[in-house]
């Protein structure tokens, strides 16, 4: 068997295996919170709501983000060169369901991927259209659908079921704490023992650490799942060059003359460079197939679609888009 072809099974299988450890652990601290406010009978609590929500998660439909968004379906007519890209990097990602392409009018460049089964979606913004050639938005779409492949949107939605109970937990904790205080001055005991209050305080930070860290795995682990799709590694590296040249503008005009760095271990992405690095990396590999047929002319954003207001955050989503 190929050495290279080794090494990338390999790659899988340790990217795999680290999501399970991590989610096993964001489970453990969720379970550990509610055994420290309520003993065994938190942990069966903390399990039963978590499996509730999983439920919930897994059976959301994607219509209320897509809605959020103002995501409009394009269809052949609009596209149709975009249209024909993405069928081709659907039939290259070997997909159970086909996704459906959808259209954000926003200047952000910007796609994301959402749902599961039949209701998967890869929505692309205008300004991703407007500002990337087509090598690039085959990259950023393929580095989408590698999302679908490796069930990413459940997995993150999970950890994020893990981190605000956690978190909720927590809370609750601390407030039956500061409920008892009076008691407690009066010379009773207190309800919960100096290490659990250790815990209530530490486990909510500890599970948005590992959450951080399961979704830098995840973006590495779909962008080497792109560059299989593409056969192109350089086209997303090209693009995570744009995006992070937009960003970096967009910060510099929120704080001018500021610089805002961030610790690497509260990043939700890996670093941009490193991204870069190991996707060069892996051009020319005996394991890369063919480059995705490009389409001529360039895809532009569709007739009769125009975005006039800027990107602005969202207090109630929290989102900047």
């Amino acid at each position: 068997m190929d050495q290279s072809l080794v090494q990338s099974r390999e790659h899988v299988r340790s990217n795999h295996g680290q999501s399970i450890i991590i989610i096993l652990g964001m489970f453990a601290l969720l379970a550990l919170t509610g055994l420290v406010i309520w003993g065994p009978l938190g942990v069966l609590l903390a399990a039963g709501i978590s499996l509730f929500l999983i439920y919930s998660v897994s059976r959301a439909s994607p219509k209320m983000i897509l809605k959020m968004y103002k995501a409009k379906p394009l269809g052949r007519n609009d596209l149709p060169e975009l249209q024909d890209l993405f069928d081709n990097l659907v039939d290259r990602a070997d997909l159970e369901h086909n996704p459906m392409l959808f259209y954000v009018p926003s200047k952000m460049m910007n796609a994301f991927a959402t749902g599961r089964g039949e209701q998967t979606v890869v929505a692309v913004t205008h300004g991703l259209l407007q500002h990337m050639n087509n090598r690039e938005i085959g990259g950023v779409l393929a580095h989408e659908l590698a999302h679908i492949k490796h069930n990413d949107v459940w997995v993150m939605g999970l950890a994020d079921v893990f981190s605000r109970l956690t978190n909720s937990m927590g809370q609750i904790g601390q407030l039956l704490l500061l409920l008892s205080l009076g008691a407690i001055i009066m010379g009773g005991s207190s309800p919960i023992p100096m290490l659990g209050v250790l815990v209530l305080i530490l486990a909510p930070a500890g599970s948005v650490l590992l959450q951080l860290a399961l979704s830098r795995s995840r973006e590495f682990e779909a962008d080497f799942g792109a560059a299989q799709i593409t056969g192109d590694p350089a086209g997303l590296a090209s693009a995570l060059a744009k995006i992070e040249k937009a960003s970096k503008g967009w910060m510099q005009k929120l704080m001018p003359g500021k610089k805002a760095p961030q610790p690497a271990m509260l990043r939700t992405h890996p670093a941009t460079a490193e991204r870069i690095e190991r996707l060069m990396a892996m051009e020319g590999r005996h394991d890369m197939p063919a480059p995705v047929r490009i389409p001529q002319p360039m895809v532009n954003p569709p007739r009769g679609y125009s975005v006039q207001r800027r990107p602005r955050w969202h207090i109630i989503t929290g989102l900047w888009y």
